[in-house]
């Protein structure tokens, strides 16, 4: 953890574009040092224009580049994306859907979301090409009318299956010690669910 912000100075020195950070430990821990921590490679990135996955994450798969986080994941691409709060989460879903002859387009694990998170990827996924049906494990959202305009523009070509993580009390907890978001209202969720047309699952 200590290493990340020197590590990121480093990236902005060689222009790097995009950064994935795997290291857990930052915001999620609740002490006041590794929340100033996470702050500050967050900032250095911003600042010096690297993009972020991360962190407290898996990363990406994406069959299609090659680009694994597990060895046993399938190398055929398929028409699925998921993109997963929970990293344990994908990294459950992948093998279990392959055993059913499921393959995903791409998966993304993003973690604490210090930049990008589940609005910036639903909104590349619907103009996705190689992706016909979307599945997200949500624990909390940044910008909530964002994140709705971007299921609906999913649904209009492809249709969106969400497991909204935290919607009881000892869930919210759950999820704020997992990766520090705020999951918001169950009552807001439940009205978030007519409009956004995203089909609700719950396990």
């Amino acid at each position: 953890r200590s290493l990340v912000s020197k590590l990121m100075g480093d990236c902005v020195a060689k222009k790097v574009k995009v950064a994935h950070i795997y290291t857990a430990g930052f915001r999620e821990t609740a002490h006041k040092e590794w929340e100033l921590a996470q702050a500050e490679f967050s900032r250095i990135a911003r600042e010096g224009g690297v993009r972020l996955v991360g962190p407290n994450c898996m990363g990406i798969y994406c069959p299609d580049s090659g680009l694994t986080w597990a060895r046993g994941f399938p190398k055929e691409p398929g028409t699925v994306a998921f993109v997963s709060q929970s990293g344990a989460s994908a990294s459950r879903l992948v093998p279990a859907a392959a055993a059913r002859g499921v393959r995903f387009s791409k998966v993304v694990s993003y973690g604490n979301a210090v930049d990008l998170d589940c609005t910036d990827f639903l909104e590349y996924l619907a103009r996705d090409g190689q992706t016909e049906i979307i599945a997200a494990y949500v624990e909390g959202v940044k910008e909530g009318r964002r994140f709705l305009e971007a299921v609906k523009a999913c649904r209009n070509t492809k249709p969106v299956v969400l497991l909204k993580a935290g919607a009881t009390q000892g869930g919210s907890r759950a999820a704020a010690s997992h990766t520090a978001a705020l999951a918001g209202s169950p009552a807001i969720w439940a009205a978030f669910y007519r409009p956004s047309g995203a089909i609700k699952v719950e396990t």
